[in-house]
């Protein structure tokens, strides 16, 4: 009888370090269904990134790890979603670097303006094998109870506005109203552009568009198309203030519960599906610059080094590098060269 005592106390011993450390890789298979939400509509990027991964992660575990696609955020709103993925409510979303910043500070930078100087640097940091990628990732499964699988792009953000006024400068944009999430790292980077920003849900964009409660709205050209704000306005500037990275991320609660196979899986299926969703942001954003001038948008070259210059001195101005890991942000623009 003491023998079988003392296994069972060595078991949950064994059990409870197990919790306790957050060991990731289970050794027992187990089947999954996942829950995959995420804002755009299907045929945008994100949401063809979404549905490649469903396909893709089903085939390679043969029927293992199934998903369940949620687009244009049925399931859960764009803050909703975050804390979901935190408290394991939601397995699966494409997250921005802005949903991370209030947890880790470090995110805010990949969020600033002109933080990419073009898709091939952006691209360089996210690579498959990039330690630049794998250090930041482990800072974020840390911090935010999620663990980024792989990144895509969505497309390079321009202003998108109901004044016909040539926005060439951050001069242009002083008393435009423009709308922006409602996080601290999306608020900056809209008032390092030069604008006064109100935070509007993505849902309400529209309306608030149509009923002048914003003036101005930034998105890349998918986004835009995809959601009709060009319905709604009049100009294109071509800002390219952005490039907007989003992360496949899966909940802690389901990673870490996985087996060593499953997980590579996991990854495999979230780079194929993030490539993919690149590829179609960067199909759609030729198509769709034609669109909006076909349409009748103005679209506008602005000065691209005058808002560099504004927006840097505006996050150096209001002490926002402070919190940054300076040792990361220098990896990531070495990797610019």
């Amino acid at each position: 009888m003491k023998r079988i005592l003392l296994a069972v106390f060595c078991l949950v011993v064994v059990a409870s370090f197990a919790m306790a450390t957050g060991q990731s890789g289970a050794t027992e298979e187990k089947s999954w269904v996942l829950k995959y939400n995420q804002l755009e509509p299907p045929v945008h990027p994100q949401g063809v990134t979404q549905s490649v991964f469903a396909k893709k992660i089903e085939e390679l575990s043969k029927g293992q790890i199934k998903v369940q696609v949620y687009a244009s955020g049925t399931l859960f709103t764009q803050v909703g979603e975050v804390t979901a993925m935190m408290n394991g409510d939601l397995e699966l979303s494409t997250l921005a670097f802005q949903d991370m910043a209030p947890y880790v500070p470090t995110a805010a930078m990949f969020a600033a303006p002109y933080a990419f100087t073009s898709y091939e640097h952006m691209e360089k940091v996210f690579a498959k094998n990039s330690k630049v990628a794998a250090d930041f990732y482990a800072m974020i499964a840390a911090k935010c109870n999620y663990t980024p699988l792989a990144a895509m792009t969505q497309g390079q953000r321009i202003l998108n506005l109901k004044k016909t006024t040539p926005v060439k400068t951050p001069a242009d944009m002083k008393d435009v109203i423009l709308r922006m999430p409602n996080a601290p790292s999306w608020i900056d980077a809209g008032k390092s552009l030069g604008a006064s920003v109100t935070p509007i849900a993505y849902a309400e964009t529209y309306t608030a568009l149509q009923t002048g409660t914003v003036a101005a709205q930034d998105n890349p050209l998918p986004g835009t198309k995809a959601m009709k704000f060009y319905e709604v306005t009049k100009q294109i500037s071509l800002t390219k203030h952005i490039i907007d990275v989003k992360l496949l991320c899966v909940t802690n609660k389901v990673w870490n519960a996985m087996t060593k196979q499953q997980q590579r899986w996991m990854i495999e299926a979230a780079q194929y599906a993030c490539e993919q969703g690149t590829a179609e942001t960067m199909k759609q954003e030729a198509e769709y610059l034609t669109f909006f001038k076909d349409y009748g948008m103005i679209i506008t070259e602005p000065d691209i080094k005058a808002f560099q210059k504004y927006s840097f001195d505006y996050y150096q101005k209001n002490g926002l590098t402070k919190d940054w890991d300076m040792d990361l942000y220098n990896r990531v623009q070495a990797l610019s060269k």
